[in-house]
């Protein structure tokens, strides 16, 4: 590998960033749905700049990732404007992600033809997962560029860099649009931006691993999309229709995101340069993922059915005969006004509750 195309990922990550920042600031005060297609702009012509320039010919996975990714996004866009039915969005990303594997970017589990199901089966659903973070508190773009990252420093450990220079191109676009997602998850890309970065991501994990041993390809399908998963499984738990299912403030999921992200890419530099056993690796990357969200799943059990109890509690004591009784002591002894005085604050009324008589004593 020439130093030229060392430094490719550097200069292609540093110029989407600044499309990314100098595209994002006008689009957020005027048309809000176009964040994830600057962000896909950016991203696809830092790409296509670098690998030109750095690389050569731009390589066919490359440029079936940047099209079936534009689709995606497109998709996301009308998504987000209008109204998609689920059947539609599934369909046209299973097509999207099949193009991808007739280009060669495929999941090579079996060596046999179920592998290309499997692919598209994987691709979609990990694509479906990063589309969930965006509403995770912004955690998308942080989430995404140290994912970006550490792809992008495998893919160069792993001698490809077309991908390096594609995971790069995202890892920059996404810390260009990182200051708009952290006012506490009021700025969102949008479901385009989280879509096209989720299929960039996976796309790029299984160009990495195609043809390789089936433990380097479960780790390395598996560490780059544990943190969609965790995150997907989150907002699954969380999300609630219910006043008293606490939904908690999902801005605090993103630092524990990237944390995970952070592990998971260091622990695939370690499969990539042999210092660390891939099947070792798959399999305690598969066990966290089932110990996080089952540990998610039960402290939102258990916290929801603690507030019950302690609604229901509270219910009683307000309910009860003794505080009935207190209440009509205190009606007929204690003079209007007197809570002031007295240091009380008289208790907030519920909507729909009457006004207590005013009590005239003459």
């Amino acid at each position: 590998m020439t130093p030229l195309a060392a430094l490719a990922p550097a200069l292609a990550g540093a110029v989407s960033c600044l499309f990314a920042a100098a595209g994002l600031r006008p689009v957020r005060r005027t048309v809000p749905y176009l964040g994830g297609v600057t962000l896909a702009a950016a991203t696809a012509g830092a790409a296509v700049t670098g690998t030109m320039a750095a690389v050569g010919p731009l390589d066919r996975r490359v440029s079936a990732v940047l099209l079936a990714a534009a689709a995606v996004a497109l998709l996301g866009l009308i998504a987000d404007v209008g109204t998609l039915p689920l059947v539609t969005r599934l369909i046209v990303e299973s097509v999207a992600a099949g193009g991808v594997v007739l280009c060669g970017v495929q999941v090579t589990l079996t060596g046999d033809w179920l592998d290309g199901p499997v692919s598209v089966m994987w691709i979609v659903a990990m694509t479906n997962a990063y589309g969930l973070l965006d509403r995770l508190g912004g955690a998308l773009a942080a989430v995404a560029a140290v994912t970006g990252a550490f792809l992008a420093g495998t893919a160069l450990v792993l001698g490809d860099p077309s991908l390096a220079v594609l995971a790069a191109a995202l890892t920059g676009a996404c810390l260009g649009a990182l200051p708009h997602g952290r006012a506490r998850g009021r700025v969102r890309l949008g479901p385009s931006a989280s879509l096209f970065a989720g299929f960039v991501l996976t796309c790029t994990a299984a160009g990495l691993t195609a043809g390789r041993g089936t433990a380097v390809v479960a780790s390395g399908l598996l560490l780059p999309a544990l943190s969609a998963i965790v995150g997907a499984g989150v907002y699954a738990v969380r999300r609630s229709r219910h006043a008293d299912r606490p939904a908690g403030p999902a801005r605090k999921a993103s630092p524990a995101l990237c944390g995970v992200s952070a592990g998971t890419g260091t622990a695939g530099l370690a499969v990539a340069l042999g210092w660390v056993p891939a099947s070792a690796v798959a399999a305690v990357t598969a066990g966290t993922a089932a110990a996080l969200l089952c540990y998610t799943r039960l402290r939102h059990g258990f916290r929801c059915a603690h507030l019950r109890q302690n609604s229901c509690c509270a219910h009683l004591r307000h309910d009860s005969i003794y505080a009935r009784l207190v209440g009509a002591w205190m009606a007929v002894w204690m003079p209007t006004g007197d809570d002031r005085s007295r240091g009380r604050v008289p208790r907030p009324r519920s909507a729909g509750t009457p006004p207590p008589p005013v009590v005239r004593r003459g």
